[in-house]
């Protein structure tokens, strides 16, 4: 008996079963195969569910890249390493007090958080050109000029509600300012291929106000010497700064101004030339503008469709845009009918009227976008819409340059579309194996870059309101439909925020 229990003793540390003295097997080694197994199984199931949740998000959020284009590229840039990535949670007790910290806590650790997310989302509007509205391109300018935001703008008590600036660091990018040497082209993030288009150029200068845009009127001046020194004032400014403004497609050179080459029409601010090729007509019926002033650029393009357009940025999202009506109406002030503008043709407005008849006619077909050239310290303010200082007078065949980036959507909208869309046939959030959890923290996600973005818009577009109320206001010009911007951000805001 006691070299049968030393047997045992000797052989219990292994998991192999022991041979007791009669021959028969112990249950030790299955008893603890048996405790092994389960955890085993459990891990790969768990790691199992982890990657197909993680395949199908990544998927859904591809798929709707034009929604959500930062968590997008946050999930497709983890896929891309072949692994599922884990996020290490950061400490709640977070001894600085910094609840912002403690996001990174919030979702699936096979996730990213939502700072990550707002970050990039963040990131790819304001460096990447992906904003919800139009603006003015860093990738399509050259690097000699300056792109600026416009002037700040808040309501009469100086509250701009719980959307600005500030908060949401939002890069608007609409004032163009001039190179030292030479001209250059810089050209806005959507062009035109088909339809009628406008927008609004408000010419800056040396001492002038590009936020006000205008020019004193002479019967302000208390004499005769004031108003000769605000006519020679005009006339230095236009002398030390020139602005050439019009469309262009892509293959126009950055590094020349509008005009140059056969990819770009403009007119000039000395005498209202018209140029084309580098070829420059004085007499084609233009007009001198200068600082203060506000000219229009029309475009007309035929394409296959006359009504519809063509936004060549990723940015247009998600819903359809605004189609201004036809009208076969001929307008008194422009002579613009639907049987003159189709063709492919540019025209020109200085403070609401047309100059000459059609600037350019035949144009080659393309996609063109809005585009400035300034020299020395000229500056130009762009207004994309969809309000202007002197709106086009036949309103029903131009669309403003802003419907080419379409609004974006509610977030909860954004939300149901990601849900209930399918791609080829297969909806990946309705597997049943994916993780509910997963789902719901990639929820969080589409909400959170789907608001920043939509807020974005309701931001910008508030702003425009108020810096074309400005300006109306300066000039004497009814405002009664912009009358209602003066209602507080908060109750337009209020609602978008989860």
């Amino acid at each position: 008996m006691e070299e049968v229990s030393h047997q045992n003793k000797v052989s219990s540390p292994s998991p192999t079963p022991s041979v007791c003295s009669d021959g028969k097997k112990s249950d030790a080694g299955s008893v603890a195969a048996k405790d092994y197994a389960p955890t085993r199984s459990t891990k790969a199931a768990a790691h199992a569910a982890e990657s197909a949740s993680f395949a199908a998000v990544v998927e859904a959020a591809c798929c709707h890249r034009n929604l959500i284009p930062g968590l997008a590229e946050t999930l497709e840039a983890s896929s891309s390493f072949g692994i599922i990535p884990t996020r290490v949670a950061s400490s709640k007790n977070n001894s600085s007090g910094d609840e912002g910290d403690n996001t990174e806590d919030a979702g699936h650790p096979i996730l990213p958080s939502i700072n990550s997310v707002s970050k990039t989302a963040m990131r790819l509007i304001n460096e990447f050109n992906l904003p919800p509205f139009v603006t003015m391109s860093t990738k399509d300018s050259a690097p000699q000029l300056k792109l600026e935001d416009p002037p700040l703008m808040t309501t009469d008590n100086n509250e701009s509600g719980n959307i600005t600036q500030t908060n949401l660091n939002i890069r608007r990018r609409l004032v163009v300012k001039g190179a030292i040497r030479g001209y250059r082209m810089s050209r806005a993030t959507h062009g035109v291929s088909s339809g009628c288009y406008y927008y609004e150029a408000i010419i800056g200068g040396d001492d002038s106000n590009t936020q006000s845009g205008q020019k004193r009127p002479l019967h302000e001046s208390s004499n005769q010497e004031e108003a000769n020194m605000e006519l020679d004032l005009t006339t230095k400014r236009q002398k030390t700064g020139h602005v050439r403004i019009g469309w262009s497609t892509r293959s126009g050179d950055l590094q020349a101004p509008v005009g140059y080459d056969a990819s770009s029409y403009a007119i000039r601010d000395t005498g209202g030339s018209r140029i084309h090729q580098s070829r420059r007509e004085d007499k084609w019926g233009g007009k001198d503008f200068g600082p203060g002033d506000v000219v229009g650029f029309a475009i007309c393009l035929s394409g296959a469709n006359n009504s519809k357009s063509s936004a060549t940025e990723p940015s247009s999202l998600g819903v359809e845009g605004v189609t201004i009506g036809e009208s076969n109406v001929e307008n008194s002030s422009t002579g613009i009918t639907s049987d003159t503008v189709i063709g492919n043709n540019i025209r020109f407005f200085i403070n609401g009227k047309q100059i000459g008849d059609k600037a350019f006619d035949n144009i080659t077909p393309g996609t063109y976008y809005p585009a400035v050239s300034c020299y020395s310290d000229s500056s130009v303010q762009l207004n994309f819409g969809p309000h202007f200082v002197y709106p086009p007078k036949d309103v029903h065949m131009m669309q403003p340059v802003s419907d080419l980036c379409l609004a974006p959507p509610r977030p909860e909208d954004v939300l149901c579309s990601i849900l209930s869309t399918s791609n080829e046939g297969k909806k990946p959030l309705s597997s049943k194996k994916v993780d509910e959890r997963v789902v719901t923290a990639f929820k969080d996600l589409v909400k959170n870059e789907s608001t920043i973005r939509h807020d974005a818009y309701l931001w910008h577009t508030e702003m425009q309101k108020k810096e074309i109320l400005k300006l109306r206001k300066a000039r004497g010009l009814p405002t009664k439909e912009l009358d209602a911007i003066e209602q507080p951000m908060s109750d337009q805001y209020a609602s978008m925020h989860f």
